[in-house]
C-alpha cells in the first residue's frame, strides 16, 4: 500500500511539474482526453439507458451485422470531436482565460464567478456547438472525399504539369524575388479558375 501511495503521489507530482513548465500544452492534453472521456461515456450510458425498441432501431441503423453491434455503442467522431475541442480550444482558452481573471479580474470569487458565466462561458459554449458540428462533418466526409481526390488527383497533376512550370520559369526567369509570390498568385487566378470549372461539372 505504501508504494502504491508513493506511486500515486509520484505521478501527482509530475504532473504538477508539467502544470510549471508547460502549462498550456498540460491543459490542452488534459482537456482532450477528459472530454474524449466524457463524450465515450456518454455515449455508453446513453445507449445503456435507451429503450430496447429504440436502442434496436439505432443498431439496425448503424451496423449490418451482429458482431459490430457492441462497436456501434461508441459515437468515436463525437469523441475526436470533443477530444480536439478540448485539446485546441478549451483547454488553451482555459488557461489564459484565468490567468488573466486572476490578475486582472474582480478580488471577489463570486464577481469573479458572475464574470466567467455570464460573459464568456455563453459565447465559448456557441462556438463549441459550432465546433463540434464542423468537425463531425468533417470526420463523415474524409472517405469520401480520399476517394474523390484519388479520382481525380492523376489528371490534376497532369494538367498542373501543362501550365505551372512555364508559369514559375517566366518568373524566376524574368522577374526579381521579391515579386516571386506576387506573379505566381496572379498566375493562380487563372488556375483556380480551370479547378472550380473542374469540381462543378
Amino acid at each position: 500500500e505504501e508504494e502504491e501511495e508513493e506511486e500515486e503521489e509520484g505521478l501527482l507530482d509530475r504532473y504538477n511539474k508539467a502544470l510549471d513548465t508547460n502549462p498550456v500544452l498540460t491543459k490542452a492534453i488534459t482537456a482532450a482526453c477528459v472530454q474524449g472521456l466524457g463524450s465515450i461515456l456518454g455515449s455508453l450510458l446513453s445507449t445503456s439507458s435507451s429503450s430496447p425498441a429504440s436502442s434496436s432501431k439505432i443498431q439496425v441503423k448503424m451496423v449490418g451485422g451482429a458482431k459490430n453491434q457492441h462497436r456501434s455503442r461508441i459515437d468515436w467522431a463525437n469523441v475526436i470531436a470533443f477530444a480536439l475541442h478540448g485539446g485546441l480550444i478549451n483547454g488553451p482558452i482555459g488557461h489564459y482565460w484565468f490567468e488573466y481573471l486572476s490578475k486582472h479580474g474582480p478580488k471577489s470569487k463570486s464577481y469573479s464567478t458572475l464574470l466567467d458565466q455570464l460573459v464568456v462561458q455563453p459565447p465559448l459554449l456557441v462556438f463549441m456547438f459550432i465546433f463540434l458540428d464542423m468537425t463531425k462533418k468533417a470526420l463523415s466526409e474524409m472517405y469520401p472525399s480520399y476517394k474523390r481526390t484519388m479520382e481525380i488527383i492523376g489528371p490534376t497533376i497532369v494538367s498542373s504539369w501543362r501550365f505551372w512550370p512555364l508559369a514559375v520559369y517566366c518568373t524566376f526567369r524574368y522577374l526579381k524575388k521579391k515579386h516571386y509570390t506576387v506573379a505566381l498568385n496572379l498566375c493562380s487566378i487563372a488556375w483556380t479558375i480551370y479547378l472550380s470549372k473542374g469540381k462543378q461539372q
